[in-house]
């Protein structure tokens, strides 16, 4: 039976599970919409067809000047990110680290496409906010323990079993 602490930990876990969720599956799909439409908006705008409130040229048009490859490449990890989220929710230490690799990923591909200037400081702070916390609770609720890393392995085999 799991203590009423245990429940607490569990549920905070969730609702902090809950916002990974919703971000990264938001950013999957608008940077695979974007790198899905990023030729026609190109031709659209340089063919004088689109007009914008100048507010939103400049921004517009670092859009347009983006390697289409940077949304593509952002899809995937916001994607393995998800993926990572769900294995977390379901407990298993390797949804950590998916996870935690494909958010440092997301970090280090912005420096490489856009160069440092385009990385915030919020994005990092807030990256680093949430894989510390995301440790701190899965380590907490017992995840990183020899007997869980057992317990997953034999899932991961009954699983394979069931395929």
């Amino acid at each position: 039976m799991e203590s009423p602490e245990y429940k607490m930990r569990l549920r905070s876990l969730h609702i902090v599970l809950i916002l990974s969720f919703i971000g990264s599956g938001y950013d999957f799909i608008s940077y695979m919409l974007t790198g899905l439409v990023h030729p026609l908006m190109k031709s659209t705008y340089y063919s004088g067809s689109l007009t914008l409130p100048s507010e939103m040229t400049v921004y517009f048009e670092q859009i347009l000047e983006t390697p289409r490859s940077f949304f593509f490449c952002g899809a995937i990890l916001y994607c393995l990110s998800f993926i990572g989220v769900l294995f977390m929710w379901r407990l298993r230490k390797s949804g950590f680290h998916l996870y935690t690799l494909a958010q440092l990923l997301v970090l280090l591909i912005t420096v490489l496409f856009l160069g440092r200037g385009a990385l915030s400081l919020g994005s990092v702070m807030f990256t680093l906010l949430f894989v510390v916390y995301y440790y701190i609770a899965l380590r907490n609720l017992g995840v990183f323990n020899k007997a869980t890393e057992q317990q997953e392995n034999s899932d991961n085999n009954s699983d394979n079993l069931t395929e």
